[in-house]
């Protein structure tokens, strides 16, 4: 991406940019003691090896300055993971220039050292002067340039922007704040001392065309401070949960303050998850992702591989202390809620024909592994979409809360949709409730929420604001389709702007949604239908099973093609979808059949099944079917059975049922169990009847 530029190749437009300035600090004064060819043969050293580097992480070089280097991400084009690639490649930059300057024969070289500077935000990306060079120009390359004044030779430091597009992936210290010619506020600055090995949250690369600020939450988060702070002089575990209809922004306060959190004290311990629609009758499913999350187990490792990472990470939390509780006990029964089988295990042995009292023992032990986990710092545990929790994780969430002499000090922040307290009221009594209401309808909200619109008249603000009837989600998919319709401020607001952006404006969300599918590429668009069969959070692999099933019958908007051309077409579909901002991938994934993604909201997933036609649902359903039942993962196996059930195939859903009855009868959730098998002798007997 070095290459010279063809002017008329990229568009002239604003976007939203990482952008990194690294200099190397000592080249000038040893340039002034060499001689003309050792100083070009040296500068030439170092750039043919950083530069790399920097293309190795997607990177665009905007220019070289001699002993400096602008570099890019976002522009020309965006990727899912841009802001993360920026700081891996900062980090990988200081490691190349010191191995380069430690094995140089050149005098001095050995003293040289690459200070780096990070900023995201908005840019307008153009051509300047005769040579039309394709450059980026704005506040955030200036304040990045500033960062990398401001760091320490040696040391790679970015802004508040950066740093909340990667918080949890890297080991990061706050700095103080530092002044910037005209900039009213001090620009906040971080650290980066790392990668942070084992990530405590689930993420998703995500890309953005537009800036965004929550707005009208202030007093929210302030209550959410107010119970970290109790936290802090507290023995006893805290819950907070959200509620709130659809597209209110449960997630996004929740985010916002874990990122406040991380900002005021970026080794904050944090560790967050979410429920799934599709993994509701999975028992402990969410407990199983928290502990995934936090000690780095991988789905696609071999079972001996988990069992040994999860009692290896145990044995660290103990560290050499011994006591009545036994390390192995606990990765045991707590290891069994969530699938790790241990054969001949003494502790589990002792409850074969008691499995309520095994449960009750597990519950105990996970209590006692979380005080571990907060014994050194208060600790906070996110779990977002606790309505499509499963019944065992939310009863040992449950358990947690009753009252013992021993301390905990957790703060639980839950999100919720409003008939989880309908359907489980002891959560009024267990939790302190934060309801969102809408948003209010006017100008002011949608200016600040969206500081690019800014310049648009008042009127036209206010009508946004009413429009999407004080829904965020429904506001911001408003406000993005104008930037993607080519809104400009440049254009000015002569009236007949106005008029023509009046005319776009959807009557509700569902339209909205349902144009933006429609403004997809046929193959991007069949990829979004089928991933709405899976759902909300869906996999590669049963995409590419329901296409070529399609493809194969040469039903759907794929029609007849050969397999591994619908393979292309699925990469290519899911790459627009990321450019879409429709769907996200899971960050640190690559390209496979196992590669997750996930939906931006759940309404969305909705209104993209919804347009699937019905004869052909059933194939679509089966297809997924067969993929899940396929997988090693055993908790695939409610998920295979649903899909088997929505195809018609109720033998084959049967059994799938059976198998999963089995398993969370070997995790202890005997009721769960019980519930599945029933399910199963009725997809049974309807199959006997119908034969």
């Amino acid at each position: 991406m070095t290459s010279p530029l063809n002017p008329s190749r990229y568009p002239e437009e604003r976007r939203l940019a990482t952008v990194l300035f690294a200099d190397v600090t000592g080249f000038t004064a040893l340039a002034e003691k060499l001689d003309f060819e050792m100083v070009s043969d040296l500068i030439k050293g170092i750039w043919l090896r950083l530069d790399a580097v920097i293309e190795s992480y997607n990177g665009y070089i905007d220019k070289h300055t001699g002993d400096g280097v602008m570099v890019v991400w976002g522009a020309p084009y965006a990727g899912d993971d841009d802001a993360e690639r920026a700081v891996s490649a900062a980090l990988a930059l200081q490691t190349s220039l010191d191995a380069y300057a430690s094995q140089s024969t050149i005098p001095g070289a050995g003293n040289l050292q690459l200070r780096v500077g990070i900023n995201s935000g908005s840019v307008f990306a153009g051509y300047v002067g005769v040579r039309e060079e394709y450059t980026m120009i704005g506040d955030t390359v200036n304040v990045a340039s500033r960062l990398e004044q401001y760091a320490e030779p040696g040391t790679v430091v970015m802004g508040e922007n950066t740093f909340r597009l990667v918080r949890g992936a890297f080991r990061v210290r706050r700095l103080l704040p530092f002044t910037v010619k005209g900039k009213t506020d001090p620009v906040a600055a971080y650290l980066v001392e790392g990668r942070v090995p084992s990530p405590t949250r689930i993420r998703y690369g995500r890309t953005e065309s537009i800036e965004t600020c929550m707005v009208g939450r202030e007093l929210e988060q302030e209550r959410l401070i107010v119970y970290f702070e109790q936290l802090l002089g507290s023995e006893s575990p805290i819950m907070a949960l959200v509620t709130g209809e659809a597209g209110l922004g449960k997630s996004r306060l929740l985010m916002e303050f874990a990122s406040k959190l991380e900002m005021d004290d970026p080794n904050v311990p944090l560790i967050s998850t979410r429920a799934l629609a599709q993994t509701t009758r999975v028992p402990f499913y969410l407990w199983k992702s928290v502990w995934h999350t936090r000690f780095d187990l991988d789905e696609d490792d071999l079972p001996e591989v988990n069992r040994s990472k999860f009692l290896r990470e145990l044995q660290r939390l103990w560290g050499g202390q011994l006591g009545p509780i036994s390390v192995i006990e606990v990765a045991h029964l707590v290891g069994s809620l969530i699938g790790l089988e241990w054969p001949d295990s003494q502790y589990l042995a002792v409850f074969e024909n008691d499995p309520q009292a095994r449960l009750q023992r597990a519950f105990e032990l996970t209590r006692i592994l979380l005080q571990r986990l907060c014994a050194l710092r208060p600790t906070v545990l996110l779990l977002d979409d606790l309505q499509w929790a499963d019944t065992g994780s939310l009863d040992l969430l449950a358990s947690l809360f009753q009252s013992t002499d021993k301390p905990l000090s957790l703060l639980v922040l839950g999100g919720a949709r409003p008939e989880f307290l309908r359907q489980s009221p002891r959560w009024t009594n267990i939790a302190n409730l934060i309801t969102l209401s809408p948003l209010s309808a006017n100008a002011k909200t949608v200016s600040t929420a969206y500081p690019e619109l800014r310049w648009l008249p008042e009127d036209l603000l206010t009508e946004l604001g009413v429009r999407a009837e004080g829904n965020p989600y429904f506001l911001e998919e408003m406000v993005k389709s104008l930037v993607k319709a080519g809104l400009r401020e440049d254009d000015g607001a002569p009236d007949a702007l106005v008029s023509r952006l009046r005319s776009q404006l959807p009557e509700s969300l569902r339209a909205m949604l349902q144009a933006r599918l429609d403004s997809l590429s046929r193959e991007a668009r069949c990829v979004a239908l089928l991933a709405s069969v899976v759902g909300r959070v869906f996999w590669v692999g049963p995409i590419m099973a329901a296409a070529r099933t399609s493809a194969g019958f040469g039903t759907g908007p794929l029609g007849v093609m050969p397999s591994l051309v619908v393979d292309r077409v699925v990469q290519d579909g899911l790459r627009q979808l990321v450019r879409a901002e429709l769907a996200f991938p899971r960050a640190g994934s690559q390209f496979s059949q196992e590669q997750e993604f996930i939906f931006k909201n759940t309404f969305l997933r909705d209104v993209a099944y919804s347009l699937i036609p019905h004869k052909n649902c059933s194939q679509y359903h089966l297809a997924v079917a067969h993929w899940l039942a396929d997988h090693a993962d055993a908790d695939f196996k409610v998920m295979a059975a649903e899909h088997y059930e929505q195809g018609g195939a109720n033998l084959d859903a049967a059994r799938q049922y059976e198998l999963a009855a089995h398993i969370a009868r070997s995790r202890g959730a005997a009721s769960e169990a019980e519930t599945l098998y029933a399910r199963s002798e009725a997809l049974s007997s309807q199959s006997e009847f119908l034969q």
